[in-house]
């Protein structure tokens, strides 16, 4: 409960993804809105690119990479760049593209691919990438809608439903974490995927205030 979100830009993206999702009307819920200390760097360097995620991940699209199935405004070495991996089939690839010019500065094998996932995991993974009804660039589309710009998106999978989680920043330097279900396109609580119901954005936590209020 403690997580609940309390901003007007928390409470936009909410609103956004409730109505701009064609799949099923689809929300978010919202796992945090805040800032920390650790990402007041990369926030104040995503202020000022000049290429989009959207168009970074359309970049590796169209170089043919695979499958795009995350991505992420990041600095590296002090330098900001996008991270967008794409997967093939098991093989994934990191892709560093410029924010400033778009261009792909560099490509490398997945730092989780070369580690190795276990076979079990790696066909339930694809299994459930190619049944996914929303892309990233939709995820991305409707949040970015009334505002906010996109600073992460990826597709994530563990002990539930293959989601999209979504990372957004607004003017002010805010973020806004969402996360929808990648085949349906319907709201998932943060910790939907193995954590505490109960916890930070359980049950209680999506009707949040009103069941707080009863308690106090």
């Amino acid at each position: 409960m403690e997580t609940k979100p309390k901003s007007r830009f928390a409470k936009l993206m909410l609103a956004t993804l409730a109505g701009s999702l064609a799949l099923g009307g689809a929300a978010a819920t919202m796992a945090r809105a805040e800032t920390s200390t650790d990402d007041a760097a990369t926030i104040q360097a995503f202020g000022a690119t000049k290429v989009t995620l959207a168009e970074a991940i359309r970049t590796a699209e169209g170089a043919g990479k695979g499958m795009v199935v995350g991505a992420e405004f990041t600095l590296k070495d002090g330098k900001p760049v996008y991270d967008v991996t794409t997967r093939d089939g098991a093989t994934e690839m990191d892709h560093l593209i410029d924010p400033a010019t778009g261009k792909v500065l560099a490509s490398t094998p997945a730092v989780e691919n070369a580690q190795g996932d276990t076979g079990t995991n790696e066909g339930s993974e694809q299994t459930a990438l190619q049944g996914a009804k929303v892309t990233l660039l939709q995820a991305i589309t409707a949040a970015e809608g009334q505002g906010g710009k996109a600073l992460s998106v990826e597709y994530a999978q563990e002990n539930g439903p293959l989601a999209i989680e979504v990372k957004m920043a607004d003017a002010s330097g805010k973020t806004a974490d969402l996360k929808v279900d990648a085949m349906t396109g319907k709201a998932m609580a943060a910790d939907a995927e193995g954590g505490d119901e109960n916890g930070e954005n359980g049950e209680n936590g999506e009707n949040g205030e009103g069941s707080e209020q009863q308690e106090g």
